[in-house]
């Protein structure tokens, strides 16, 4: 069977019920293996010319998922991002989130979305195999007003294309920006500052000391912002304040169809990846408070730069800037993202 998807269970301590696994695999080569914790990917191994490679990070200890310092893999939300102040106002109601990022709430507070188990199901097709996670999340969840419910459908092909798409709906108006949270090393190991990145993208949201947005696009031109022609991630690291940990506005940013956001190359292996997505930009961090004490799942350490991450979602802290596209899901709505990941070798 050219696609095809196997289970597994595992039991660890401190973990309230056992940790599924599924893992799609196609005749490529290519295997993403998922988790119930997080709705999360726990593993991705893509083939080229030298075999099939890991290209994600993760941990050697299962039981660091349960904090999830770095957010490894894990589907983020309500609200992905910072939120300053961990507040906003909507329906005339000022709403107070929990924060768990200074006095700034981060992706959707310290026991959101991505510390939680969901509901699981798969199937398999002579084109794609999937699996949907499924989370209700009540009113007042980390501060959120409504009662929430999401999925989110992993799905892989033969074309190495791994499709994310997500839904949900709430009975109160609340924001929803939801991502996923991979961490890339197209090499499989070492850093990633020698990785070529292209982002379709000529502005970026500046932000201030904490991270958090000032409301401004800043022109990328002549920066070392540029990524607009592909170029090393080292090449400009050294002239920002801490590394890369920003947001890149798409080029037609009020686009709701698949545009082509960021493409990543290891030019050592020749892997490829090809990011599309169906939101208005892409957060690009370069892994920069990774700790080398922490081992990663291959037994090595995590250093700094060991992986990046390409976040598609909407600007953010839209929240609270009212220039930037709205985050606010109604009763009667449905929020509806979609991104695709491809990957190649050459």
């Amino acid at each position: 069977m050219a696609l095809f998807i196997t289970e597994s269970k595992e039991v660890h301590a401190g973990f309230s019920q056992p940790l599924r696994f599924f893992t799609l695999h196609n005749s490529q080569g290519m295997q993403v293996t998922l988790a119930n914790f997080g709705a999360s990917v726990r593993s991705l191994k893509v083939p080229c010319n030298q075999g099939v490679q890991e290209v994600t990070l993760n941990y050697q200890d299962p039981t660091l998922w349960l904090k999830n310092p770095y957010y490894f893999g894990v589907i983020v939300g309500r609200c992905a991002n910072r939120i300053g102040q961990s507040q906003f106002s909507v329906d005339d109601q000022n709403i107070r989130l929990v924060n768990n990022e200074g006095k700034n709430q981060l992706h959707g507070g310290p026991e959101g979305l991505s510390f939680r188990f969901w509901d699981t199901e798969s199937k398999e097709t002579a084109d794609t195999v999937s699996v949907t996670f499924h989370i209700f999340s009540a009113d007042g969840d980390q501060g959120y007003p409504g009662n929430f419910k999401a999925s989110v459908t992993y799905s892989l092909n033969d074309e190495n294309e791994l499709l994310i798409d997500y839904q949900a709906t709430t009975d109160k108006a609340c924001p929803v920006n939801m991502t996923s949270h991979m961490y890339f090393n197209l090499a499989g190991t070492g850093s990633i500052l020698d990785h070529e990145l292209t982002l379709h993208s000529d502005r970026y949201v500046e932000v201030d000391e904490e991270l958090i947005p000032t409301g401004r696009l800043i022109d990328t031109a002549d920066s070392p912002m540029d990524f607009q022609r592909a170029k090393t991630i080292r090449q400009d690291i050294a002239k920002t304040e801490q590394g890369y940990d920003h947001f890149w506005v798409a080029r037609d940013e009020k686009s709701r169809t698949l545009q082509k956001l960021a493409k990543l190359r290891d030019p050592v292996s020749g892997r490829t990846l090809e990011l599309f997505s169906t939101e208005p930009g892409v957060q690009f961090y370069s892994g920069n408070f990774l700790d080398s004490s922490i081992p990663g799942a291959s037994g090595k350490p995590l250093p700094q730069y060991g992986g990046l991450c390409l976040e598609p979602h909407i600007h953010p802290d839209a929240v609270n800037q009212s220039s930037f596209p709205s985050v606010i899901l109604s009763p009667g709505q449905r929020y509806q993202q979609s991104s695709l990941y491809k990957f190649s070798s050459s």
